[in-house]
């Protein structure tokens, strides 16, 4: 008996071995893919983590190279480490996933980056362009300028190539164009890193995976009087002899270059031709392709205030033809209040305050915006109003989407392809909560504000800027209200257009605000001055002025307002209103900050405020102090511009109690003020 018990306590001791040893053998054999993602995810986080400690490594060179308590040999040498290893690091897949913001935040924006996108032939090319310039202290001279191109058409295949030259050059654009001769890259900047004069143009093709750089053949073409074309060996400089300041940019249609000075009508344009050779044409002066368009009118401003609703809109004035005039502005004056309907004329307790925005003004088109805050009396939250006018000057019509484009599915489908750019990236997602059809709905009814009299009803709205067409879709109150989209004019394709006659003048124009400015001095009765928080400065739309900051009372209630003024006190610009001016009551004494930079990197001074606010309570009810901040951005046309969606985020996300919180924050988001 004794042997059979302890044949049976072996037996399971087998059998217990036995099944641990299949249990592991099993999972072996059953998940052999886990196994190997498992030596991948390890692979590729080993991999993360290489990349991540070569960046670091890089930037810690870089703050050698910039820090001048190091010798300048020791500093020297860190150079050419720098640029040697930023061209291995920049052949990393690794690399291309890094914004082009949080690139140059990496390297204490001491590179800039410009990356583009460009649909092919056969494939999208990404190309990306990084300038690195050594300090002076350590070169002893304005060259030691450094470009790298990078480009990918896929993750896998990345390529890096420093192009052979250190000079002062700055790069700040560039286009890709397939042509016959193969990929070509025209790069576009400054020849000096100090002074915008004089401007180069690089011609380079792609041979293999490299790029080599080709002449110029400029013909015997004739250039205007006091420019000057210098060529050296490859690239070709131009410079005007009249002037100090010049600018290179893309053009709208995006196959070459504009250069101009501070003279509009002595513009130079460098393109490429549909065979892919370069052209430099100076007959282009006064026409379309310098997108300015002038103006036969001029806008004022008009008010409608009664039982807590305040419209602001626009009237024309100046118009020769007086029967076209009356009837435009009434055509504004109803399409400004197209929404009172709903709200009645009695004492219903709604609270309704609507702005507008200029987004187009040409000699045919003129296109507003008009944003705004309605609070109803016990509702939950206020809501954020949006719609647009755009009209027809010529015809003297009313314009709808459905009267430019052709809503069908082709332009559904462009639409919900990422072509159209979210104004607000946060938004940019929100396309994808839409079917079809429902966008299909809501376009076709576009440009018509709920419960109006015109039967259908959709509230989405379209305008034009100077070189886009937006539309607006509803969205939930948690997501903003609504959601805005645009798209290039020349990213549309021509079979989606309706109404060709239109779209001939719908080229691109350096469109102009409206702002009313009286040129008289400053009313210190009805404005009060705060010192402390007025400077002289210098815009480049308006030269040296005192900005001044000021407190109002319209409707007794203190508000803020800010002003340019000349050297002799008269106004020279009136500024939009204040983003907190909106719901809320200035402090006295409370602008907290003012700055002067160019935020959103368009070579263009901007302004920014923090301000305090309360509701203007005494006692009971009352809500204590608290920042708010705005922008201002200047505009190329000397006018200055908000974003109300953008200063509302900034405030929401609690972006406002410095001006660096305002600048790190803006400094990420996608910013166009046309």
């Amino acid at each position: 008996m004794n042997h059979l018990k302890g044949g049976r306590i072996c037996c399971v001791l087998l059998l217990l071995i036995s099944c641990v040893v299949m249990n592991g053998c099993t999972k072996g054999q059953d998940s052999p893919t886990t196994e190997t993602n498992h030596t991948l995810s390890l692979q590729n986080d080993a991999k993360t983590i290489s990349y991540s400690k070569k960046l670091d490594a890089l930037v810690q060179k870089l703050h050698i190279v910039n820090d001048e308590n190091v010798e300048s040999d020791a500093r020297q040498k860190k150079i050419e480490e720098f640029t040697r290893d930023i061209n291995f690091l920049l052949n990393e897949p690794e690399s291309i996933e890094m914004k082009d913001v949080e690139f140059a935040e990496k390297f204490d924006n001491k590179l800039t980056v410009i990356t583009k996108s460009f649909q092919l032939k056969n494939q999208r090319l990404n190309v990306r362009v990084v300038n690195y310039r050594a300090p002076t202290t350590v070169t002893g001279t304005i060259g030691g300028k450094y470009t790298f191109i990078q480009w990918w058409s896929t993750k896998e295949l990345v390529h890096v190539q420093m192009l052979e030259d250190d000079g002062p050059k700055l790069t700040t654009d560039f286009v890709i164009r397939d042509s016959d001769q193969g990929i070509q890259l025209l790069l576009g900047g400054y020849v000096s890193i100090y002074h915008p004069d004089p401007v180069f143009v690089d011609l380079w093709e792609l041979s293999g995976q490299k790029w080599i750089q080709k002449s110029i053949d400029v013909g015997k073409m004739k250039l205007p009087d006091a420019w000057e074309l210098n060529k050296d060996v490859d690239e070709f400089i131009l410079e005007n002899r009249q002037h100090d300041s010049m600018s290179i940019g893309v053009l709208e249609h995006g196959d070459g270059f504009l250069i101009n000075n501070d003279d509009s009508e002595q513009n130079i344009i460098i393109e490429f031709s549909k065979s892919g050779e370069v052209h430099i044409d100076s007959a282009h002066n006064n026409s379309s392709n310098t997108h300015i368009d002038q103006q036969s009118y001029e806008l004022i401003q008009e008010k409608y205030s009664k039982n807590g609703i305040d419209i602001k809109y626009p009237q024309i004035t100046k118009l020769e033809d007086a029967a076209k005039q009356k009837s435009l502005n009434q055509i504004l004056k109803n399409e400004a209040l197209k929404g009172l309907h709903e709200y009645g004329d009695s004492d219903s307790g709604v609270h309704l305050k609507i702005d507008y925005e200029i987004k187009r003004q040409s000699e045919r088109f003129l296109s507003i915006q008009y944003t705004g805050i309605r609070y109803v009396k016990k509702a939950a939250y206020p809501n954020h109003i949006f719609y647009t006018t755009n009209l027809d000057i010529k015809q003297a019509l009313r314009l709808r989407l459905s009267d430019l484009i052709k809503i069908e599915k082709p332009f559904i489908e462009l639409l919900k392809s990422g072509k159209f750019t979210a104004v607000e990236p946060e938004q940019k997602d929100l396309l994808g909560n839409f079917t079809q059809d429902e966008l299909y709905q809501s376009l076709t009814n576009a440009d018509v504000l709920e419960d109006s009299a015109e039967g259908s009803e959709s509230d989405a709205f379209s305008y034009l800027t100077s070189g886009s067409l937006g539309i607006s879709i509803p969205v939930a109150h948690a997501a903003g209200d609504h959601a805005e989209y645009e798209i290039r004019l020349q990213q549309i394709p021509d079979d989606m257009k309706k109404n060709k006659e239109l779209w001939s003048e719908l080229s691109p124009v350096v469109d102009q605000s409206a702002t009313v400015v009286n040129g008289g001095r400053l009313d210190t009765n009805q404005y009060e001055v705060e010192e402390s928080q007025s400077f002289q400065t210098t815009f480049e739309g308006s030269g040296k002025v005192r900005f001044v900051s000021t407190y109002g009372y319209p409707e007794g209630l203190r508000k803020y307002f800010f002003f340019l003024l000349d050297d002799q006190g008269h106004i020279v610009y009136s500024f939009p209103e204040f983003y907190g001016n909106h719901e809320w009551v200035a402090r006295y004494g409370g602008v907290e900050a003012v700055a002067f930079k160019d935020v959103n990197k368009d070579g263009l001074k901007d302004v920014i405020i923090i301000a305090s606010v309360d509701n203007g309570i005494h006692g009971p009810g009352r809500v204590d102090e608290f920042p708010m901040a705005g922008i201002y951005f200047q505009k190329k046309n000397k006018t200055f511009t908000t974003l109300p969606a953008l200063d509302q985020a900034i405030n929401d996300k609690g972006h406002n109690q410095t001006i660096k919180d305002v600048i790190q924050y803006v400094s990420k988001q996608r910013i166009n003020v046309d």
